[in-house]
């Protein structure tokens, strides 16, 4: 039986730390499949000081399951060749010593497939895994939802009498987080395509602030010059009632960059419907033209004006302006008057499959947090709350890879947060899970679910990280960072026989180097692929080409390239943003 390894580091405050003797950690049996319980919180940074890497230990398995020791009592006393365990062991000290001596580390490391515990650094240290976070919410919602699913929204209304619909029409969605204003013009163009040139009545919606909305409310304001020094002419989109504008910006006397500012003030009209009165400040050069984007948290009454602004555009006359009711009182109203309202138009969203590799690949924030809070008010059939989302993450992780709410602390779907405490270990079962290495699992989910991390030198945000020969694309990753928080958790098939399910979580007490840290990380994980190289087992394809890789081409979402509009409400939280390519 090959002789178990375990490697007991971590780091501590962000300072020297005092000569203290550091204890290597206790592996309680080899699966990784159920994790030991423990303290949710932090140690105290006395205890914490004694796993920084200054002082870091090796203990490595005897040949008795369970019994383990020192590394240095083994590999500094020998005078013949190291094993490959050990001389990995070693290495790993090393850099746990040099670039990792300050801050807390974990590192665990498992063979994916039988749960075989391979390498452990402060394994069942409770730290801040950031967006590795990302991985148990998007587990649950394909679990909850399936990856085939699709967000509909739609527009209901009386079957079209002469190329009329008589009475309201009803945009009902389903709380689709990637709902746009574009979808909103197909929907307006499919309704124009069927012959419909006129609506009596109005556009209805649900009270609920998020089911028939876009989430990300966005109102286009088109801004020209004038005349030089004089007003810039400003408008909303035609039908776009939602919006009262108070143009304060100015012509500027010769060309250059637009300067614009925006307010928005919450109001009503006199019949009690929302409006939004918008000013706009600043200056526009001469012979200049921009479109600005004022943003909104009005999501419903948004999406109902654009819907009319664009069925106006495509020549759809539209009677009324903005309805609330609910879905039944406006079925009955249209039983009751024009008839029983059929569907006009229909939009569907992208595969959740496809929005969950969005989430995790280039690990969008916001689209995390709604993806599972509306996955589990989709089950629940209940308005979205981070309540909810956080009470299925739960029951995933007690299900599959079998944690204990109280082994760990998560308060986000998107890891944007500074309280969650998951351990290294915890998160290689977590993988193992997600991944369909451990028992009882759905292998389309599965599928789905590791096509959506990144692939190291490929795609997302390890694009322009692991583009060596040997591991660009084999590793697939989840990435995460904060100001005191770097990790990388996810599969390295170096070894199509033996894939390894890892998870690497530094955190410190001060802000860390992104760079600095992340390089000591790739150290690592290069050191795991040698080890997976000296170890192959002959005539298991030793010679075999990487898989072929797309260039990396994929562009940055336009989420992840702008900060986002809704998370940041705590300044001291940093969104995790994909470089550009």
């Amino acid at each position: 039986m090959k002789a178990l390894l375990v490697a007991s580091l971590a780091l501590g405050l962000l300072g020297p730390a005092g000569p203290v003797a550091a204890r290597p950690a206790v592996v309680r049996g080899r699966s990784v499949a159920k994790p030991v319980a423990k303290p949710a919180a932090s140690a105290p940074a006395g205890a914490r000081s004694q796993h920084d890497g200054a002082h870091a230990r090796v203990a490595i398995g005897r040949p008795g399951p369970g019994d383990l020791r020192p590394a240095h009592d083994v590999v500094g006393r020998r005078e013949e060749p190291l094993s490959p365990e050990e001389d990995t062991a070693r290495q790993i000290e090393r850099v746990l010593r040099g670039p990792l001596r300050y801050g807390v580390t974990g590192l665990f490391v498992a063979d994916a497939r039988t749960g075989e515990a391979l390498f452990s650094v402060n394994a069942d240290d409770p730290l801040n895994p950031a967006s590795n976070v990302k991985m148990i919410s998007t587990a649950t919602a394909l679990e909850l939802l399936g990856p085939d699913f699709r967000y509909p929204t739609r527009v209901l209304g009386a079957t079209p009498d002469g190329g009329a619909v008589h009475g309201d029409v009803y945009l009902l969605g389903s709380y689709d987080p990637t709902l746009t204003v574009g979808d909103l013009d197909q929907l307006a163009a499919s309704i124009a395509t069927r012959g419909i040139t006129r609506i009596d009545g109005d556009v209805v919606v649900g009270p609920d602030p998020t089911r028939d909305g876009v989430y990300r409310a966005v109102i286009p304001i088109d801004i020209r010059a004038g005349e030089p020094g004089g007003p810039a002419l400003a408008a909303a989109p035609p039908g776009m009632a939602l919006v009262a504008v108070t143009n304060a910006v100015r012509t500027a006397r010769a060309p250059g960059r637009p300067h614009l500012g925006y307010q928005v003030q919450p109001t009503t009209d006199a019949s009690g419907r929302p409006r939004l009165a918008v000013t706009l400040t600043g200056t526009i050069g001469k012979g200049g033209a921009t479109r600005l984007g004022v943003v909104t948290r009005e999501r419903t009454a948004t999406a109902a004006y654009t819907l009319r602004a664009a069925l106006i555009a495509h020549g759809v006359d539209v009677g009324g302006e903005l309805k609330t009711a609910e879905l039944p009182a406006f079925v009955a109203a249209s039983t009751a008057g024009p008839g029983l309202p059929v569907e006009l138009a229909r939009h569907e969203s992208a595969r959740l499959a496809d929005i969950i590799a969005r989430v995790n690949k280039w690990s969008i924030n916001w689209l995390a947090d709604r993806v599972i809070m509306t996955a589990a008010a989709l089950v629940k059939r209940e308005p979205p709350s981070m309540e909810l989302a956080l009470s299925a993450m739960y029951e995933w992780l007690a299900r599959h890879p079998g944690i204990a709410k109280a082994d760990l602390v998560v308060d986000t779907g998107s890891g944007l947060s500074y309280h969650t405490r998951i351990t290294t270990h915890e998160l290689v079962s977590i993988v193992r899970a997600a991944a369909g290495f451990a028992p009882g699992g759905d292998l389309a989910q599965s599928h789905a679910w590791l096509d959506s991390l990144s692939i190291g030198g490929t795609d997302g945000t390890l694009s322009s990280r692991f583009r060596a020969g040997d591991v660009r694309g084999r590793l697939r990753g989840k990435t995460g960072t904060l100001s005191t928080a770097i990790a990388l958790s996810g599969v390295l098939d170096i070894d199509p026989q033996r894939p390894l399910a890892f998870s690497l979580v530094t955190n410190g007490d001060t802000p860390l180097s992104p760079r600095y840290v992340r390089r000591a990380h790739e150290q690592l994980v290069g050191l795991l692929c040698h080890y997976l190289a000296v170890t192959r087992k002959p005539g298991t394809a030793a010679d075999e080409p990487p898989p072929a890789t797309a260039p990396v081409t994929t562009p940055v979402p336009a989420d992840a390239d702008r900060a986002d509009l809704e998370d940041l409400e705590d300044p001291d939280l940093d969104a995790e943003i994909a470089p550009t390519p």
